[in-house]
């Protein structure tokens, strides 16, 4: 019985441990030197089916996507990416006047913002990130790829695909 006991507790400890959780973590925001006096909202991103889930994908082939088994994402992709870029635009031209739309208001800002990720998934030697960004009904598209150098690096060059987004929309916005 004894030994039941220690074969319980060591397979607790070694045989169901937890998979680690990430976030897209913006660490580097661009800085425009243009002050917006207009109001934005930003709609909720759109992600395909396969970013929906805390599950973090890997095309395997060129038709076959896996789930890490050891990494998960902390939060849903599309809040959290959308609030990331809320955050980002609000920390760039230094203004209170960015919000999610249309939760977070009933008046209708002066531009918004709808992005659809179309595709944002690593393969064996990159990540890829294609964007449709569309302002006021104005659609642009985005084809961003990183280079990959290891699985291991998969949540560092996704943030990487993600911040160039994002400097992409910020120099939108200040060059209008």
């Amino acid at each position: 019985m004894k030994t039941f006991y220690i074969f319980l507790t060591l397979w607790i400890f070694i045989g169901c441990s937890a998979p680690k959780s990430y976030i897209l973590d913006n660490k580097s925001v661009p800085v425009v030197n243009t002050t917006l006096s207009q109001s934005i909202g930003i709609k909720t991103i759109e992600l395909p089916q396969y970013l929906l889930g805390k599950e973090i994908p890997f095309l395997q082939h060129d038709n076959q996507i896996i789930y890490l088994k050891d990494k998960k994402w902390a939060t849903y992709l599309d809040e959290h990416l959308t609030n990331r870029i809320v955050s980002t635009i609000q920390k760039s031209f230094s203004t209170p006047k960015v919000y999610k739309y249309p939760q977070n208001t009933s008046i209708k800002p002066d531009i918004i913002i709808q992005i659809t990720i179309n595709k944002f998934i690593a393969t064996k030697n990159s990540v890829v990130l294609d964007a449709t960004c569309s302002r006021n009904g104005k659609s642009r598209l985005f084809a961003i790829k990183k280079s990959l150098n290891s699985q291991e690096d998969i949540i560092e060059t996704m943030n990487s695909a993600f911040n160039d987004l994002e400097k992409k929309l910020v120099e939108g916005l200040g060059n209008p």
